[in-house]
């Protein structure tokens, strides 16, 4: 049987209730600051990709390339 409060049995908001439900708010909050961290990193990498790649076909070299954008020869070359 599932965990039923004093309050949800007798039909009124219990000060356990309202302090659950800010938990699950709170740990909510930070699971959707969390993700929107990481979609901006993952687009962050995805700019500095495209850049080099751009640099790599206007003939830049590619040792440049590595030591500045801090990434592999294989990221930039997409392999």
């Amino acid at each position: 049987m599932a965990f039923v409060s004093v309050g949800q049995k007798y039909g009124f908001v219990s000060a356990g209730d309202v302090f659950r439900q800010r938990i699950a708010d709170e740990h909510k909050k930070a699971d959707e600051e969390r993700k929107k961290a990481e979609d901006e990193r993952a687009k962050s990498e995805a700019e500095k990709l495209s850049t080099a790649r751009g640099l790599l076909e206007d003939g830049i070299a590619m040792d440049m390339l590595v030591r500045r954008f801090n990434l592999t020869e294989e990221q930039i070359r997409g392999k």
